[in-house]
C-alpha cells in the first residue's frame, strides 16, 4: 500500500503547506478527486486515498490533518442528559460500553484542501476545505444515527473526571464559535434517510437544517442536490450494502461501515480551523438527541510550522555575543491564519524583527512583508538578532498565529555557533645608557621603551607590560611570570587595525615605577686587556592581555623582546 496521497503531495510541494485534491474527475464534488468515498475502506488507486491508506500508513507529524483509524481502546458513554445543546463543559462521560448498536469500534478523518489551479477538486473553490469521516460499529440493527463534531478548540478525555478538557490549558473544554456538527441517520438497509447541519455559535447550537431522501433509497453512496445556497455534491454519505473486509475489524455485515465527506467551505463557511474531531452514536439525528458512545481525537487541520537558522556571531560586548536569526513561518494548515508572532528564547533584541519575502531556500530576502495574515500554503520569513551571555547558545523560536476559533502554535530550536577569534599580543623593546650622578657619584642608568601591540581580532582588557634584567627565565615562564620584574598597566587595547590598538609603554612610566633602573653588573663582557669587548646590559620584555570572558579562551601572551645596550658603541646595540 502506498503512502496516503495528501502525505506525497506535502513531500513533492516541499511543504508548501497544501494539502491537495486529485485532478482526478468524478460525477461528484466530495465523491471525486483524491478519496474514494465508495462505501468501502479498501484503497484502489495508486493516485486516490481511502481508509486503508491511513491503515497501513498511520499519520505522523507531517501528516496531522488525519486522525488515522482510531480505535475505542478505553469504551466511553455519555451519561444520561448529555445533549448537543449543551457546552462541551457540561458534558459528562463515564468508561463503560455500550450495546453492539451503539457501540463504535473506530472512527476516522481526514482533511484536504481544494486548488483549483495544481490540484483542482470538481466543483470547489481554491482553499476549499474538504473534510471525510467515518465509522464502524459492533453491530447494526434498525434505524441508526452516527454523528461527527468538528471542534475549533483542543478537546480531549479526563477519564478521572468523566469530563472533556482543554488539553493545552488543562480548563474545561468549551465550545468555540463555528464548531460544526454533521449527523447522519440511516435505515437498516443502509440507506441514507436524513443529514443534518448544525453549527454553534454564541453560546447556542444553531439548526443549519437537513438535506433528506426517502426511506426507500438504497444503501450506497448518497450525495446532496443543490439548495439553500449550498452547492450539489457538497455533502455525501456512503454505508456499505452488504459485507465488505475492513483491514483493521475483518469482515463487517451491511450497514455496521459509514463514511462521509464534506465541503465545510462551502455548507458551513467561515473559519475553516479545526483541532479537534468527535464522532458519536445517537439516539437520532436531531440536536436534542441523546448521545452515547463517542471517539475522540486530536485533528489540527490548521497548523503553522516554523525553522529557525542562528548565524553571524558578533561581539557585542566583553559578555555578550550578538548573533542573527532568521527563519520561515509556512501555513502549513488548512485555513487562513491571522496575527503571526514570533518569540524568542533568549529574546530578540528590541526592535531587530523584521519580516520579509522568501527566497527558494525559505531565507528572508530584503523585501518587507506584513505578518497579518497567511493563506493556506502561504509563507513569510523573519530576520532579528539576539543578544547572549552564552558563546555558542541553545536558541528557540516559538510561532503563534489566530485560527479564528483558537490558535496554532510551533517551536523550533537551534545551537547557534561558538564566535570564533584571532587573539594575540605583541612587544618591542629598546634600551640605551646614561651616566648619571647618584649620592656623588656617576652610575648607570639603562632606559627601555617600546611598543605593545594587540594583534587579536577583539578588544584585550588587563593587557600589561612586565620588564626583567639580571634574571635567567626558565623555560615555560615569561617576564610577566618570574620575580623581580616591573609592570605597566596598559588596561584595555582596541581590536588590531583600530586606532590604539599599538601604544608606547613607556608612556605608562611613573616616577615610582620608571622605564628605567640602574643595573647592578654588567651581563656579558669585560675590560680586561688585551682583548677589551664593550660591557653589555642585557634585558628582557613581556606582554600579556585577557580576551573578553565571554570567549573562555585564557590570556594571552607576548613572545619576549630582548634588548642590549653597551658601554662602549658596538655593533651588538
Amino acid at each position: 500500500m502506498s503512502t496516503p496521497r495528501f502525505a506525497l503531495r506535502l513531500a513533492a510541494l516541499a511543504i508548501s503547506g497544501i494539502i491537495g485534491i486529485s485532478a482526478v474527475e468524478r460525477a461528484h464534488a466530495v465523491d471525486g478527486g483524491i478519496f474514494e468515498l465508495d462505501a468501502n475502506a479498501i484503497d484502489n488507486g495508486a493516485s486516490t486515498d481511502d481508509w486503508q491508506s491511513f491503515f497501513v500508513n498511520p499519520p505522523t507529524a507531517a501528516t496531522t490533518r488525519t486522525t488515522g483509524i482510531v480505535a475505542d481502546v478505553s469504551p466511553a458513554v455519555f451519561r444520561q442528559g448529555s445533549k448537543d445543546t449543551d457546552n462541551i463543559s457540561a458534558w459528562r462521560y463515564d468508561l463503560n460500553s455500550s450495546p453492539p448498536k451503539d457501540d463504535m469500534l473506530h472512527a476516522y478523518a481526514a482533511a484536504y484542501n481544494a486548488d483549483g489551479t495544481t490540484i483542482p477538486i470538481p466543483g470547489a473553490s481554491n482553499g476549499d476545505l474538504v473534510v471525510y469521516f467515518g465509522a464502524d460499529r459492533a453491530s447494526f440493527n434498525g434505524t441508526a444515527s452516527l454523528g461527527f463534531w468538528f471542534f475549533k478548540n483542543p478537546v480531549a478525555r479526563d477519564d478521572a473526571s468523566g469530563r472533556f478538557i482543554n488539553p493545552s490549558t488543562g480548563a474545561p473544554a468549551t465550545h468555540a464559535n463555528g464548531d460544526t456538527l454533521v449527523a447522519f441517520e440511516y435505515t437498516n438497509g443502509g440507506a441514507i434517510t436524513t443529514i443534518k447541519l448544525f453549527v454553534w455559535q454564541n453560546g447556542t447550537l444553531v439548526d443549519r437544517g437537513s438535506i433528506g431522501t426517502t426511506a426507500t433509497s438504497t444503501p450506497g453512496l448518497f450525495c446532496n442536490t443543490a439548495s439553500a445556497g449550498i452547492p450539489a455534491d457538497s455533502i455525501c454519505g456512503a454505508t456499505n450494502a452488504g459485507s465488505i473486509p475492513l483491514p483493521w475489524n475483518g469482515t463487517v455485515a451491511a450497514g455496521q461501515f459509514f463514511e462521509g465527506g464534506i465541503n465545510l467551505t462551502k455548507v458551513i463557511g467561515g473559519d475553516a480551523c479545526f483541532a479537534s474531531f468527535m464522532a458519536t452514536s445517537r439516539a437520532s439525528s436531531t440536536q436534542n438527541a441523546s448521545i452515547k458512545n463517542f471517539i475522540l481525537d486530536a485533528f489540527p487541520v490548521c497548523s503553522v510550522s516554523v525553522t529557525k537558522t542562528c548565524a553571524n556571531p558578533q561581539l557585542a560586548g566583553a559578555n555578550s555575543i550578538r548573533y542573527t536569526v532568521t527563519g520561515q513561518v509556512l501555513n502549513d494548515g488548512g485555513g487562513t491564519l491571522s496575527n503571526i508572532q514570533l518569540t524568542d528564547s533568549p529574546p530578540l533584541d528590541s526592535g531587530s524583527l523584521g519580516f520579509f519575502t522568501c527566497d527558494a531556500g525559505g531565507q528572508p530576502t530584503t523585501t518587507p512583508a506584513s505578518n497579518s495574515t497567511l493563506a493556506a500554503g502561504a509563507s513569510v520569513c523573519y530576520r532579528g538578532t539576539i543578544t547572549s551571555g552564552t558563546n555558542g547558545p541553545s536558541d528557540t523560536i516559538t510561532v503563534t498565529a489566530s485560527t479564528g476559533g483558537g490558535s496554532v502554535t510551533d517551536s523550533q530550536s537551534a545551537t547557534c555557533p561558538q564566535l570564533q577569534v584571532n587573539t594575540g599580543i605583541n612587544v618591542t623593546k629598546v634600551c640605551d645608557l646614561d651616566i648619571v650622578q647618584q649620592n656623588s657619584q656617576l652610575v648607570l642608568k639603562v632606559n627601555f621603551g617600546g611598543s605593545v601591540c594587540n594583534t587579536s581580532d577583539v578588544a584585550l582588557s588587563n593587557v600589561k607590560v612586565c620588564e626583567t634584567h639580571g634574571v635567567n627565565i626558565p623555560a615555560g615562564q615569561t617576564p610577566c611570570t618570574v620575580t623581580p620584574r616591573k609592570e605597566f598597566n596598559i588596561g584595555t587595547l582596541p581590536a588590531a587595525g583600530t586606532a590604539g590598538s599599538c601604544v608606547n609603554y613607556q608612556t605608562f612610566a611613573t616616577a615610582q615605577n620608571p622605564a628605567s633602573y640602574f643595573p647592578a653588573n654588567a651581563d656579558v663582557g669585560s675590560l680586561t686587556q688585551p682583548d677589551i669587548n664593550p660591557v653589555l646590559f642585557k634585558d628582557q620584555v613581556g606582554a600579556v592581555g585577557t580576551p573578553p570572558a565571554i570567549l573562555n579562551q585564557p590570556n594571552v601572551s607576548a613572545i619576549p623582546a630582548e634588548a642590549t645596550c653597551g658601554l662602549c658603541p658596538t655593533t651588538e646595540n
